[in-house]
């Protein structure tokens, strides 16, 4: 076995195909968290740690937001959670996208879209995050859903295919 060959474990994924998608969701976590405390510090006023406490209180309800650090905690863990799972999905639907979508630019601001509506539309209605208004707050979470999170995660895994 050369060291270009990857080894493949009992789930079916070699360490390259794990690596990728840990290396999107990284990518993805680390630049969606900065944007989304950035812009709701600027517009709701809310500090870096109330942001991963408000993702928490998605389960725990609003009185966490300004609860203990393990909130923190907890909101950082769904973070990265929900990023990873978003990047297994492009991850395992990339064969089906490649063969009707060549541009991975448009895929991955699409795939950003996707998440933001899929988020907002499905998943936070059904949790105990306070609901918000539409407002200029939310066309900034969908732009950055499609540059900072789609599109990485399009690139990471497109250049892990045609390696």
């Amino acid at each position: 076995m050369t060291t270009n060959q990857a080894v493949t474990g009992t789930s079916g994924l070699n360490s390259s195909a794990v690596a990728t998608i840990i290396s999107a969701t990284i990518v993805s976590g680390v630049l969606d968290a900065s944007a989304g405390v950035l812009v709701y510090w600027m517009y709701k006023g809310l500090n870096p740690l109330q942001v991963l406490q408000y993702i928490a209180s998605g389960i725990f309800g609003p009185s966490v937001i300004n609860g203990s650090f393990l909130y923190v905690l907890i909101g950082l863990v769904l973070h990265f959670a929900i990023a990873f799972m978003f990047t297994c999905a492009y991850y395992l639907g990339f064969p089906f996208i490649k063969s009707f979508a060549k541009n991975t630019i448009v895929n991955g601001l699409i795939y950003g879209i996707f998440i933001w509506v899929f988020m907002n539309y499905l998943v936070l209605p059904m949790s105990n995050i306070p609901h918000s208004p539409k407002d200029f707050v939310s066309v900034l979470e969908l732009v950055w859903h499609s540059a900072l999170v789609g599109l990485p995660i399009a690139i990471i895994i497109e250049r892990h295919f045609k390696n």
